[in-house]
């Protein structure tokens, strides 16, 4: 990735899934050495919030559609008071309730289509509620 010119990657979701993760990830952004002459690469994980010695998902995707905005709200607003930026994300499909539905088993219809219809109105709520910026800028790096 750094030969491409990527300086940060937010691939490392740090939660135990049954799909993906990596719970033994740290939480919040880190450096991942990439060779033997001090390369290195900004990981920037998904955020997540700690709740009984579990990470929970805050960032986006599915769990922004399916927890309740307060616990989203409460989530970045926990993460932002340790002085640590937190990183939402989604996929554009998420706003399109209207999307075709696919005949697909009853979870995975649930983590694709649960709650479409609110995440437009979740995404600009986070935006009145909260400052966001390029990653770059989050981060202080490059120019």
């Amino acid at each position: 990735m750094r030969d491409l010119g990527f300086e940060y990657d937010s691939s490392i979701f740090p939660v135990k899934h049954d799909r993906y993760g990596y719970f033994a990830a740290p939480r919040f952004p880190f450096h991942i050495p990439i060779n033997n002459d001090g390369d290195k690469i900004i990981e920037f994980p998904l955020s997540t919030v700690r709740i009984l010695g579990s990470n929970i998902p805050v960032a986006g995707g599915a769990y922004l559609r399916l927890f309740p905005y307060w616990f989203i709200k409460k989530g970045i607003k926990s993460i932002n008071s340790q002085g640590k930026p937190a990183i939402i994300y989604f996929h554009p499909w998420e706003i399109d309730p209207s999307q075709p539905r696919q005949k697909i088993k009853r979870l995975a219809r649930i983590r694709h289509y649960g709650n479409l219809i609110l995440a437009e109105s979740k995404l600009k709520r986070l935006l009145k509620d909260f400052h966001f910026g390029p990653v770059k800028e989050v981060l202080g790096i490059g120019e």
